[in-house]
């Protein structure tokens, strides 16, 4: 039987794995404005809406 735990450490291995960490840092209040225009604008997450913004500017590039 699995556990919680093995869940989250199989998320995490699999994650690790497959993706790449990227962090960023913004002024402080920055976070709750990302979200609200994610939101306004039909993205689910913000991170969502972040990667539009990256694949958008590459595609002008």
């Amino acid at each position: 039987m699995y556990t919680k735990k093995d869940a989250y450490d199989y998320i995490n291995r699999y994650q690790r794995e497959n993706y790449d960490r990227i962090t960023i840092l913004r002024k402080s209040g920055e976070k709750e404005r990302l979200t609200q225009i994610a939101k306004n604008n039909g993205y689910k997450t913000v991170t969502e809406f972040i990667n539009a913004a990256i694949d958008e500017k590459i595609s002008r590039m």
